[in-house]
């Protein structure tokens, strides 16, 4: 009979091998992330009685933390100890590496428990398990190949581990959302909304087992009522209009998604900062990667040159770390991004979203495709305009919709910050 069965398969066309041979991989992979569900509950278990517990958060880009809040919460609470111990990116190079190390150890370096886990000097690196001992590694990024491989989460497999997604999931890319390896491995993933906990039931290979609707706690101090935030724009006076341009790094054709508009409109948005000097300023807000893309595409001198150029307009700013206080203290923003197209909606002002590609809307999941119909759009310079001239004079006819949509999809459960959400079930879950 195994004969007959195998002499079948060799006769059947590949397309259909893999229909057959698909749903026996997922089962196969369901029982293997299973097993390691189970393992990890009975990690927690020892946890139970041990009176401090060590907590590292590998940190990456200080623009993409998300474990503030969470990190003062275990700081305060006498059973935590808690650690940032900043990895190497490692996929662009050393002299990026360094410089991105660098300025994230920059911004923990004070006020945090903090260490950089590669020494450029003596090219060394540290060995988490022995050095820091940690019982919980949260992790701020899913991708291997991004850190050493010697910090991914395949070596800590008798480790706790955590994650929450460094963005707000907007991606109808559910495979590489929510069934990477990390989703699988983790203890717990904390999801940001019931949306996000049902793409993981349906497309991770461990059925979502892991997943825990927490809300999303980049956006915590936005929703914080005790959060003081700074006013970080150039121009104080509150009657010049405050916009966020925030392109996207997605300037290539061979992208897996094709978010960016930067290419149409990047001379337009500093035609408009200079047309309409003495009624806005402009927060040039670029994703992360859009520089080091720029670089290949147009060259190191053009991309520093443009750069410079929105640093130093009168009425413009170049902003390249943490976006809190400025969408806080902003008016409204411009955006292509993803993650942004849900955290800005939490301060409930107006928002636009440039799309030139209309197929560029079918690549949203349906959560996303939610969060963009509360948004005004932009496929040319002339509607980014008449955005601009809509914010000059105040006029938001989306408000209410926006915000109801907010108010009843968006929010994290228990009318807690999700950090709260999140610290309560680790210390529930060790207790």
């Amino acid at each position: 009979m195994e004969k007959i069965k195998s002499l079948l398969l060799k006769m059947l066309p590949d397309s259909i091998k893999k229909e057959i041979l698909r749903p026996l991989c997922r089962q196969y992979k369901y029982y293997k992330y299973l097993k390691v569900y189970k393992q990890n509950q009975e990690l927690s278990k020892k946890l139970k009685n041990k009176e401090k517990i060590r907590v590292a958060f590998l940190a990456i880009h200080s623009s993409v933390w998300k474990y503030d809040t969470l990190y003062r919460l275990m700081e305060k609470h006498p059973r935590f100890d808690p650690i940032i111990i900043v990895c190497p990116v490692v996929n662009f190079g050393y002299e990026n590496m360094i410089n991105v190390m660098n300025e994230c150890y920059k911004r923990f370096c004070k006020g945090y428990n903090c260490i950089k886990a590669y020494d450029n000097k003596n090219n060394s690196y540290i060995d988490i398990r022995k050095d820091i001992e940690p019982d919980i590694i949260f992790y701020t990024n899913p991708y291997k190949g991004l850190i050493d491989d010697r910090y991914y989460i395949n070596q800590y497999k008798d480790i706790l581990t955590c994650y929450v997604p460094y963005y707000w999931g907007e991606s109808a890319l559910y495979d590489f959302s929510f069934n990477l390896e990390m989703q699988n491995l983790v203890w717990k993933l904390y999801s940001e909304t019931k949306s996000h906990k049902k793409y993981s039931q349906q497309y991770a290979y461990n059925k979502g087992i892991n997943a825990i609707v927490s809300g999303y706690p980049g956006i915590d101090n936005l929703i914080n009522p005790q959060y003081q935030y700074k006013d970080v724009w150039k121009i104080k006076d509150r009657s010049i209009k405050r916009i966020i341009w925030a392109p996207h790094h997605t300037i290539s054709s061979s992208e897996i998604i094709h978010y960016s508009c930067f290419l149409n409109f990047y001379q337009d948005m500093i035609d408009f900062a200079k047309k309409y000097r003495n009624k806005i300023q402009i927060a040039f807000k670029p994703h992360p990667l859009l520089k080091v893309k720029l670089y290949n595409y147009w060259g190191k001198e053009k991309t520093d040159s443009y750069y410079k150029e929105w640093e130093t307009m009168p009425n413009s700013m170049l902003s390249e770390g943490d976006y809190i206080d400025l969408f806080l203290s902003s008016d409204g923003i411009i955006h292509d991004s993803g993650s942004f197209i849900a955290e800005y909606l939490y301060t409930r002002k107006p928002a636009l979203h440039t799309m030139t590609n209309p197929k560029t809307y079918e690549e949203f999941n349906e959560i996303g495709k939610q969060c963009l119909d509360v948004y005004y759009h932009a496929k040319n310079k002339n509607e980014i305009e008449a955005f601009i001239i809509n914010l000059i004079n105040g006029k938001d006819e989306l408000f209410e919709a926006r915000n109801k949509f907010i108010t009843t999809n968006l929010m994290p459960p228990n009318h807690k910050l999700a950090s709260e959400n999140i610290f309560n079930d680790i210390l529930v879950s060790i207790s």
